[in-house]
């Protein structure tokens, strides 16, 4: 890594400063003109994609390297070299796409009513997808806390992570690039944050699989036990000392994993295709207000406030 020049030479005339200084003098005027010309934070995956590619265009290293031993009449042509390359770089990439990865490593896009072509050229199937459903807590973007109103249909990310199923870090490459969904190309990382869609223009699990009635019977069957307004007025009557509504909240946890199971047994689903007809496990949902549920051997579910 090119350590930063912190002498005198850097406060005072660039110029003087590219005559007189070393080699990391240089690089560090180098840095902080590519982050203006290039409108991006030094820190950007943006800026790093891009210098890499206009430094190995320029030589830039081999002028790195060179550069002490360099009459200031030299020093002054490669600089120019640098700078028309930056200049060139910034024009071809200004409102474009340069798949630094940066948006793919942040969150998994929701998929709009667009991409329902997707499905139907099978670039993505049910084990990629997973259903977040009206009334669940998620983290928006900037990591802040948010309870859906409507339903909707995202990307899977890497586990442990909020990486896109489908961008590979160790490449930097997206493996459906060319076919990537709606709200992917929506991205401008270059500039102002794309709006958030419009409410009608996300796809739902009935744009999808409405007019599959096997299919459709049983997500509507899941939805009349399990829906999360249905969970949660019963958590509240508990709370309030109605005991009986705990009843409800067993069926449902019961019919849920059990409806997983057959879903997986008989239909030869995955986990994950599971998870895209009937969103995530209802355990998980009623994690997210403290409540633990546990299958014991027998099979049944037993619940206990969650430990912090």
């Amino acid at each position: 890594m090119t350590k930063k020049f912190l002498g005198k030479l850097h406060h005072v005339d660039p110029w003087e400063t590219l005559a007189k200084g070393p080699r990391e003098a240089m690089a560090s005027l180098w840095e902080k003109y590519l982050s203006e010309v290039l409108e991006a934070s030094a820190k950007s995956q943006r800026l790093q994609k891009l210098r890499r590619s206009l430094e190995k265009a320029a030589d830039y290293p081999k002028i790195f390297q060179d550069w002490n031993d360099l009459p200031v009449e030299e020093r002054a042509r490669v600089w120019q070299q640098l700078i028309a390359a930056a200049k060139e770089q910034a024009e071809s990439a200004r409102d474009a796409c340069v798949r630094c990865g940066e948006c793919c490593e942040r969150s998994s896009p929701t998929l709009l009513a667009a991409d329902l072509p997707l499905f139907q050229q099978e670039v993505l199937t049910w084990n990629e997808v997973y259903t977040l459903r009206a009334g669940e807590q998620v983290t928006d973007r900037e990591g802040k806390p948010a309870v859906l109103k409507e339903e909707r249909l995202k990307i899977r990310e890497v586990p442990g992570s909020r990486q896109c199923w489908f961008y590979l870090a160790a490449t930097g490459s997206c493996r459906i690039y060319d076919q990537r969904p709606e709200q992917c190309r929506r991205q401008q990382c270059w500039g102002e944050p794309a709006p958030p869609p419009r409410v009608e223009e996300l796809l739902n699990r009935r744009s999808l699989l409405g007019q599959v009635s096997e299919v459709w019977d049983i997500i509507e069957a899941h939805e009349a036990r399990c829906a999360s307004s249905i969970i949660l007025e019963a958590l509240e009557e508990v709370a309030a000392g109605r005991a009986e509504s705990g009843d409800l909240l067993f069926e449902a946890l019961h019919f849920d994993h059990y409806l997983r199971q057959m879903l997986q047994r008989d239909w030869g689903l995955s986990q994950e295709a599971a998870e895209m007809l009937l969103g995530r496990p209802l355990p998980e949902f009623l994690g997210q207000h403290g409540i633990t549920p546990v299958l014991n051997a027998e099979g049944v579910f037993e619940l206990s406030p969650r430990k912090e």
